[in-house]
């Protein structure tokens, strides 16, 4: 299965769920892109979150850089170690105000430390999306 944004339109993408407020902005998950996967008898837990910036100082500075004139928000693939201390961001691009992919900012395979309080609640709301998904894969096999 792939994960990540399939189109070069996010507006494409599923509904999103507000997750709270970043140093920048405010930061969303998109519920029907949270997966458990197993890499290396491990377990991650996969989610896309998009951080719409709402602060005007940090996009005047960020619209600066060559294409990215009309640049609103990030849109990254998270992927949290099971116990949510460590993250890593398998794709990221910087999304425009039409919903298209205006830079493509790579990837981070590096896990790193949890560092910020927003991640932590991306992570929370990812899990709070999983138990729900189990519960009602649950009720249809009764």
């Amino acid at each position: 299965m792939a994960y990540g944004i399939d189109s070069n339109n996010v507006a494409e993408a599923a509904i999103e769920q507000k997750v709270g407020n970043s140093d920048y902005g405010i930061m969303y998950i998109y519920p029907d892109t949270v997966e458990a996967v197993k890499k290396d008898d491990k377990y991650y837990v996969v989610v896309s979150a998009e951080e719409r910036y709402t602060d005007e100082k940090f996009l005047s500075e960020l619209r600066q850089g060559e294409n990215m004139q009309n640049a609103v928000s990030t849109l990254c693939l998270y992927m949290f170690t099971n116990d949510g201390r460590f993250y890593c961001m398998p794709q990221r691009y910087l999304i425009d105000n039409e919903g298209k992919v205006c830079v493509d900012l790579g990837s981070d395979m590096q896990f790193k430390g949890i560092d910020e309080k927003i991640l932590t609640q991306v992570y929370t709301a990812s899990l709070k999306v999983l138990e729900s998904k189990q519960r009602f894969q649950g009720m249809m096999k009764r």
